[in-house]
């Protein structure tokens, strides 16, 4: 698989969860390094004035936070990490290992969790599979 084939894949995998898992607002594929690789944005989103919901935003904090995390369950002997849920008053963060990148999701409130990590988990598992292609 080329590289642009893997962008087309990684770009389709992130638009069919954004349409699939209600109450996503943006999801990118994020390296360890904090750069997106991907990214896809609902269109419903309503942009207020000093929401920072860009694809570099989310990648850059979205990978801090991972390696925090990682870094913590490592300390604290608990594993590799499942999963990283942070919830807010507007929103929630929900970050996916897929191999050696992390799937970032911003989430609306209200959503059905359930279903959103559902479909993240199966999502992430797509998107490691897509990159082990060689």
């Amino acid at each position: 698989m080329n590289q642009r084939e893997r962008k087309q894949a990684l770009d389709e995998s992130l638009r069919r969860l954004g349409l699939v898992a209600e109450g996503v607002k943006t999801c990118v594929v994020v390296s360890d390094d904090g750069f997106p690789i991907a990214a896809f944005a609902t269109g419903s989103t309503s942009e207020r004035a000093g929401d920072s919901l860009s694809a570099a935003q989310v990648a850059a904090v979205s990978a801090r936070l991972t390696g925090q995390a990682e870094r913590t369950l490592d300390r604290l002997a608990q594993g590799d990490m499942g999963r990283l849920l942070l919830e807010g008053a507007d929103g929630t963060l929900l970050n996916c290992p897929a191999g050696d990148v992390t799937l970032a999701l911003v989430i609306e409130p209200g959503a059905s969790m359930g279903h959103v990590m559902f479909a993240a988990q199966k999502a992430a598992s797509e998107i490691e599979t897509i990159l082990a292609r060689r």
